[in-house]
């Protein structure tokens, strides 16, 4: 299994282009699912522009239901502009949140087959225009810390090692465990990166990893 970060920039004209391209920042999509290949429901944050946005979905003939399910996020059925039946009838599965600006959407999809992403590829450059930033094997199966690195982070956690101020220190902990001071910095170090970068590669409601930032602070060049 291949997991795949597609950044896509969207020519025809849709709802959600016009809501968000107005407003600056990106908006978090989640559980998306695509009914009869032309209808879709999702999640969208969109956190205090909620009522704004929700009254310009509520008028468009592309939208047949808009529920607020807090202050901050709606739920939304609309016609879909084509990209999300072109992932799922090519076998791709949505993984965690994608971002909308505007035009340009962002997708963290897994496939199968090497063929199935690339006929994402073909058919999403026939709606708009598309790019790959990341391809990488993928295990669900598989932890994002090595054995040791959970240990040494989990027991540092139990110490009290990330509270402020420390209730212990490094070299206490390099003890507890009967390794040097400096390996145990070492992987402390390794485990932090390791889980800051999962954090944000997988997305958030506030933040999202520096090229996808970049990516969707780009002008569109579509309609909106």
């Amino acid at each position: 299994m291949l997991r795949a970060k597609l950044y896509f920039d969207l020519e025809k004209q849709c709802v959600l282009s016009e809501v968000t391209e107005p407003i600056d920042g990106s908006f978090a999509v989640s559980q998306e699912e695509v009914h009869d290949d032309h209808m879709i429901t999702f999640l969208i944050d969109t956190g205090e522009f909620s009522s704004s946005i929700a009254a310009k979905l509520e008028a468009s003939e592309q939208v047949t239901e808009v529920e607020r399910i807090d202050d901050g996020r709606l739920l939304v059925t609309k016609r879909s502009c084509g990209a999300l039946p072109v992932i799922r009838r090519n076998h791709g599965k949505l993984r965690g949140m994608d971002r909308v600006s505007g035009s340009q959407r962002v997708f963290d999809i897994l496939v199968f087959r090497r063929d199935d992403l690339k006929r994402i590829v073909k058919e999403l450059n026939d709606i708009g225009t598309v790019s790959l930033g990341q391809l990488s094997p993928y295990d669900e199966r598989g932890g994002t810390l090595s054995a040791r690195q959970a240990e040494v982070v989990e027991l540092a956690l139990d110490h009290g090692y990330f509270e402020w101020p420390r209730e212990t220190d490094a070299e206490t902990l390099a003890e507890t465990l009967g390794i040097a001071h400096p390996t145990l910095l070492e992987h402390l170090r390794k485990a932090e990166k390791k889980l800051l970068v999962e954090a944000l590669d997988h997305g958030s409601e506030t933040a999202s990893p520096p090229k996808e930032r970049a990516f969707m602070l780009e002008e569109s060049g579509s309609e909106a």
